[in-house]
């Protein structure tokens, strides 16, 4: 049977050879001299051997003593010399950054803070992989995943910030939209073409005021008939622009070709749930400084560049898992 080693007990004797005495081992260790003394008495047991020759005035090495001494004073060095170094990697942002994040959402909003992380953290590298849907970082590996979705995340050991949400509405061509109904609601897009994301097959409204003699606040779902399904936010406007559909997406992410008329807003008093941002990160606690860098990059980000476009959400670290139906298409007006 494999007996446990008290390493303690061999550093309290390394601590007693180089302070000279149990007394100064003890201060050093910060514990009582009957501590020390005892674990190099447990020592001296466990070894079958006599470590220390000790009087009333002097104390001196045996030859087993000097041995055992020689051989693992310089491992405890070592171990000291390691944890000093890591101590100051983790002061310093250094290593590899694992980043998960929708295609628009990395290229539009993350592209900008990655490239500025970067530059001001000369000894950190950053790989970023182009997920869609549901992303675990603990399992997958990441440091930071981000996930777009259109309802909130259920509760779960993940750590998730939600770092603020998009408006979204429903855009057509002016053609299509001038040959939709006069006093159009949303059940009528029940048998129109759509443009959605994979999976969407209901899409829901809430009413905003008094409308068709229904109350404000009333929540409507409605089935709709896709014409184009794709996660690509880019895809979807282009089949808008082509009076292929009615295309649900980010109003920040439309809003160029809306002020070129290009497109024209359908629905508008009919608000449609926002687009939420979460970063998931594996941990609460003790993140590696390269996370905590990056995440106190972001949250300045959002507020410099994104509170005034798109309105910073601000609630925090909530506990959360990735769920729900990711959408990546957030980006920058103009």
């Amino acid at each position: 049977m494999n007996e446990t080693i008290q390493w303690n007990d061999w550093e309290a004797f390394c601590c007693v050879v180089e302070q000279g005495t149990f007394t100064a081992a003890a201060e050093q260790l910060d514990c009582p001299k009957s501590r020390v003394s005892a674990a190099v008495a447990r020592l001296e047991t466990a070894i079958g051997a006599k470590l220390l020759e000790r009087t009333t005035r002097r104390m001196r090495l045996t030859d087993a003593g000097k041995a055992v001494y020689r051989d693992v004073a310089p491992l405890f060095a070592r171990l000291r010399e390691i944890r000093q170094e890591t101590l100051a990697r983790e002061e310093r942002v250094q290593g590899v950054l694992r980043i998960a994040t929708p295609y628009e959402f990395g290229a539009q909003q993350l592209g900008g803070v990655i490239c500025r992380t970067l530059a001001a953290h000369p000894a950190l590298d950053v790989a970023v992989e182009i997920t869609q849907g549901l992303v675990d970082p603990i399992r997958d590996g990441f440091d930071v995943a981000f996930v777009v979705v259109d309802t909130d995340l259920p509760d779960s050991g993940t750590v998730a910030r939600r770092i603020y949400h998009v408006e979204r509405g429903l855009f057509a061509a002016p053609a299509l939209a001038a040959s939709l109904p006069a006093q159009l609601r949303p059940e009528d897009l029940a048998n129109m073409p759509t443009l959605t994301t994979p999976g969407d097959t209901v899409w829901e409204f809430t009413r905003d005021g008094q409308t068709d003699g229904q109350t404000d606040g009333q929540t409507v779902s409605v089935p709709i008939r896709p014409r184009m399904q794709t996660h690509n936010a880019e895809l979807r406007l282009q089949g808008a622009l082509a009076g292929l559909g009615i295309a649900r997406l980010s109003v920040i992410y439309c809003e160029a070709e809306i002020a070129q008329g290009r497109l024209v807003r359908v629905l508008p008093d009919y608000p449609l749930p926002p687009l939420r941002v979460f970063a998931l990160l594996p941990d609460r606690r003790l993140q590696p400084r390269k996370v905590r860098a990056f995440m106190e990059a972001i949250e300045s980000m959002m507020v410099s560049e994104l509170e005034p476009k798109a309105g910073l959400d601000s609630g925090m670290g909530a506990q959360a898992a990735a769920s729900g139906h990711a959408e990546g298409e957030a980006r920058p007006a103009g």
